[in-house]
């Protein structure tokens, strides 16, 4: 049961992330660094991987560890849509 609410709420949900890894890779391009382009897009290469990490993680909270499935489906994306808008905000305009 756990699994196909766990699917229900991804279908929904996931399309979201697409729009949370724009606003993080904008932010980070519109920096003009001296050294070249290599250390933004590590970073944003790095922040990439960790949220796909973060979200395996906790898909597999809610399938093995008890936690709800909404909870485990919106919690990277709530804290990556704030890291997001954090890094849109300090971006140069």
């Amino acid at each position: 049961m756990v699994d196909l609410q766990l699917e229900k709420y991804k279908r929904f949900v996931y399309p979201l992330s697409a729009y949370i890894l724009t606003l993080m890779g904008v932010s980070l391009s519109s920096r003009k660094v001296r050294g070249g382009i290599g250390l933004p897009l590590g970073l944003g290469i790095f922040l990439s991987f960790t949220y796909i990490l973060f979200i395996q993680f906790a898909n597999m909270f809610a399938l093995k560890g008890g936690l709800p499935p909404l909870v485990a489906i919106l919690v990277p994306n709530i804290i990556f849509g704030i890291l997001g808008l954090y890094l849109l905000k300090k971006a140069p305009k």
